[in-house]
């Protein structure tokens, strides 16, 4: 069956009487897409984003030569063999673009019933594509088959690249809702991209096609046109591997990339036979090579400072966990000296007390003072070293709750009236009031509140030289919280002070004056274990002089 209108064609395609824009619209941009998708695909086999671009460019590409033979071939046997490429090929490209924009913006393969979805929607044009569904004649006149194209199945290839237009855009709108600013620019540019490409694609041929099988047209050279949405996808891609690193494609390889572009314009030179189009190719790439080097260069600058900072941040991530190495080493060590030193002073204040009260004989009247002062320094080592382990404990996260229901009324008044003795001594009166409407009772570990308290209203005693300690609980219904406020008439503290005064190591600015002795760790410990509770510590003073304020919340059992 061969077209006597027109002359034989040489090397498979190159013929007369054809449009000039043909060659240029089909040999650049069909080899420029495979090569793109081929090479980015070498660069990152594995990448299933990477082999669906590598598939995308390959149908585009048999799409275009397949057409191209359709204009130039006399041969109708072998134009009616390729003609029902053109619906499967058309569908392909549709849902091969959906599934790379899943992948693309999940990061992953879809799901086994999606690809049941996708053969689906295929299947039908696979099985119906070399059937009278299809074609039922041929125009041996004009070598094509318009006029006798099967409606159904035309429309339903159609509907298939419709409907990746619709699916598409909604797939990149809901991901980037949800998405941070540097996936959001992503989207944007492989949107534009892909929807550009495909409404360029399938609305020139099927324009020319529609138009071609009515006879508005004379032929379907408008469908040449819609080649080029190609360039404009490749050059989305381009920027999201120069600058985004989105297949795994270096600052060379796009380079790379540039060249092929030139040199496949480039050689559109030797096949020009018009001024027509040997303008279109100069112009094209002046434009190509001018936008290619002003982006290479920008992207460069970019990805240099980009390294910079992953170097620093690589550096910064090393530093960071070999201080918590040391930190762990630090707490380990802290722990381990503790334990061995807290049982010999324990040893110490146990036999200076049985000294002090005559076990081992008579005690000299000159040697009580003596024995006190070791009993005592002896007790306060112990109560640092516990602090320390305390410490140890809870950035370790080592520490153990062991939560009860309890009244803490009544513990709190209970520790009141143990260290009632101990402000008396110092001349200070303590007092405890009450003002509860609730039983008072709070789910929290006993001896870990005890603790808390006892050194709240310890620090009260020690920085009040004169005065008054006061031990206030009440509780508030409606915030579900018990407060056990803590309040003094001594040194006060300052606003710096407040700020600072639950960190570790941390004194306030006249401690030294009133009490040497201290660690700066005990409001530390209190604060921790208070928040591990639900509770929580905050301190409060209207300034230096003027005492201080310290109110331990805790949540109410009801």
């Amino acid at each position: 069956m061969i077209c006597y209108l027109y002359p034989e064609p040489s090397y498979l395609f190159f013929t007369t009487g054809i449009p000039e824009l043909l060659y240029y619209s089909h040999i650049p941009t069909a080899i420029f897409a495979i090569l793109i998708g081929l090479y980015v695909f070498l660069n990152a086999k594995k990448s299933l984003l990477n082999k669906l671009l590598f598939l995308i460019t390959l149908i585009f590409s048999l799409w275009t030569f397949f057409n191209l033979f359709a204009w130039t071939n006399i041969n109708g046997n072998f134009i009616l063999f390729i003609w029902p490429y053109f619906g499967i090929l058309s569908a392909l490209l549709s849902i091969l673009s959906i599934y790379f924009v899943y992948v693309f913006i999940n990061q992953k393969d879809i799901s086994f019933r999606l690809k049941i979805v996708f053969f689906t929607l295929l299947a039908p044009l696979f099985i119906f594509a070399h059937t009278n569904l299809n074609l039922s004649g041929f125009n041996i006149t004009y070598c094509d088959p318009y006029g006798f194209e099967g409606i159904v199945y035309k429309y339903y290839y159609i509907f298939v690249s419709v409907l990746s237009l619709i699916w598409i855009p909604i797939l990149l709108i809901k991901k980037y809702l949800i998405s941070d600013i540097n996936l959001r620019k992503q989207i944007i540019l492989l949107g534009t991209g892909v929807e550009l490409f495909l409404l360029t694609f399938f609305l020139a041929t099927f324009v020319a096609s529609y138009f071609s099988g009515i006879g508005v047209l004379g032929d379907s050279r408008i469908e040449l046109y819609g080649l080029f949405g190609v360039l404009i996808f490749i050059g989305f891609i381009g920027v999201l591997i120069t600058k985004f690193k989105t297949f795994r494609v270096g600052i060379i390889a796009s380079q790379g990339l540039l060249v092929s572009l030139v040199i496949l314009i480039s050689s559109q030179f030797t096949y020009s036979d018009s001024q027509t189009a040997t303008v279109l190719t100069s112009i094209t790439l002046i434009f190509t090579g001018a936008i290619g080097i002003i982006l290479v260069r920008s992207v460069k600058k970019e990805i240099r400072q980009r390294q910079e900072i992953e170097s620093l941040a690589t550096k910064l991530e090393k530093v960071n966990v070999r201080l918590k190495q040391l930190d762990k080493l630090k707490s380990e060590f802290v722990s381990i000296a503790s334990h061995q030193l807290r049982s010999p002073l324990t040893s110490i204040a146990g036999y200076a007390s049985l000294l002090r009260e005559g076990n081992f004989g008579v005690l000299p009247a000159k040697m009580k003072e003596p024995i006190d002062r070791i009993e005592r320094s002896a007790r306060f080592m112990a109560e640092s070293i516990e602090d320390y382990l305390n410490v140890s404990r809870i950035e370790s996260g080592n520490m153990k709750y062991h939560l009860t229901d309890f009244n803490l009324r009544d513990e709190t008044e209970k520790l009141c009236n143990d260290l009632r003795s101990q402000a008396l001594r110092k001349g200070l009166i303590l007092l405890f009031r009450t003002d509860m409407t609730a039983k008072g009772f709070v789910n929290a570990d006993l001896g870990k509140i005890q603790q808390v308290i006892h050194n709240l209203i310890n620090n009260a005693i020690k920085y009040s030289q004169r005065g008054s300690v006061t031990v206030y609980v009440k509780d508030d219904i409606k915030k579900r919280v018990i407060n056990v406020e803590i309040i003094d008439t001594g040194i006060g503290m300052s606003q710096s002070t407040l700020h600072s005064i639950f960190q570790k190591f941390e004194r306030g600015d006249e401690a030294n004056t009133v009490n040497v002795a201290g660690t700066g760790l005990g409001l530390y410990v209190a604060q921790k274990m208070a928040e591990a509770m639900g509770g929580n510590i905050s301190a409060h003073s209207e300034g230096e002089g003027k005492g201080s304020r310290f109110v331990l919340a805790l949540p109410m059992v009801m």
